[in-house]
């Protein structure tokens, strides 16, 4: 089995799976607003449709070139390894330091490690990331954030 088959069913099984949920949940729209037509439901079926779309295109119309694929060695090993430990720092961290600092100092790591920049710039871009993440989500869409021992 080639890489495009899996591919394809791995998509396709991701359609149908968020298809299904998408109709749990418009259960959860009727009963909630008679009569909506946009609902908590409308997502995830447009996704679903799109995996499921994507799925058949690439299982019965898509033809991929073929290519060597190898393991990166020498610095992109190290690029994606420190990419790798920064997610993973950051899962361990958020809980203590909060979100603010937490995605401040993993996204300047990844800025570092991932766009090669000096310290003081990816220290800034992930100063303006994290103030548009924190904009974002508690201050518009007012999702609770973990503040952890600090506070923020």
């Amino acid at each position: 089995m080639n890489e495009r088959r899996v591919a394809g069913a791995v998509l396709v099984m991701l359609g149908v799976v968020a298809l299904i949920e998408a109709r749990r949940l418009r259960a959860l729209r009727e009963e909630m607003v008679a009569g909506a037509v946009v609902g908590d439901d409308t997502f995830p079926w447009i996704i679903g449709g799109s995996l499921l779309l994507l799925g058949l295109y690439v299982l019965f119309v898509a033809r991929w070139p073929e290519a060597r694929v190898s393991f990166p060695a020498g610095p992109a090993r190290r690029q994606l390894l420190a990419t790798a430990g920064a997610l993973a720092a950051y899962y361990v961290i958020t809980p203590y330091l909060g979100y603010t600092v937490s995605t401040l100092v993993v996204s300047s790591g990844l800025y570092r490690a991932m766009g090669g920049y000096r310290w003081p710039v990816a220290v800034f871009i992930a100063g303006l990331t994290t103030g548009a993440l924190y904009l974002m989500f508690r201050v518009w869409l007012l999702e609770p954030l973990p503040t952890g021992w600090i506070g923020m």
